[in-house]
């Protein structure tokens, strides 16, 4: 069974955000922001940066000041409620995360889309890296990160962004 437009933006987002959704919230399935988004906006986590902000655990447009989710459903393709709220609370998490990938990996990595499309595989269910082979978990325990936390913390992010980009 083919995965909806809904689950793969829900996923993707869930990807770049880092953390799992919690059971009330929506799920992003993967391509659903490429799907909807896409064609504007290059990459969830950029968006973000650029052009969103939380104020009192609300999604803003930073310009207008906007709420997010009453934004979306007049915007550019009329997005269902339910990818409103599925896009609304994925780029709340990536902005509570407060651009963790760009501050540790992005001197040399330009975003986790890339480095995932590019340089990973997944392969019987474990994160490898592209080319060389090398469990990426095990890697990234001496490759910039400074606790066994961190690096799973990133290879969580790293498969979740792997998985909705192939």
């Amino acid at each position: 069974m083919k995965p909806t437009v809904l689950s793969c933006v829900i996923a993707a987002l869930w990807l770049l955000s880092g953390s799992p959704p919690m059971a009330s919230e929506a799920v992003l399935q993967p391509g659903l922001f490429q799907t909807l988004c896409g064609r504007c906006h290059d990459r969830a986590g950029v968006l973000v940066r650029d052009s969103l902000d939380v104020t009192d655990g609300i999604l803003r447009a930073r310009r207008s000041g906007r709420e997010l989710s009453k934004f979306l459903p007049g915007h550019f393709g009329r997005p269902s409620p339910q990818q409103v709220d599925a896009v609304s609370q994925a780029l709340l998490r990536i902005a509570r995360q407060q651009g963790r990938f760009q501050t540790r990996c992005g001197i040399c990595h330009a975003s986790a889309e890339d480095l995932a499309r590019h340089e990973l595989i997944i392969v019987d269910g474990t994160l490898l890296g592209r080319y060389s082979g090398r469990k990426i978990g095990a890697f990234l325990e001496r490759h910039g990160t400074s606790s066994a936390e961190e690096a799973a913390f990133f290879e969580a992010v790293l498969r979740r962004v792997t998985e909705s980009v192939r």
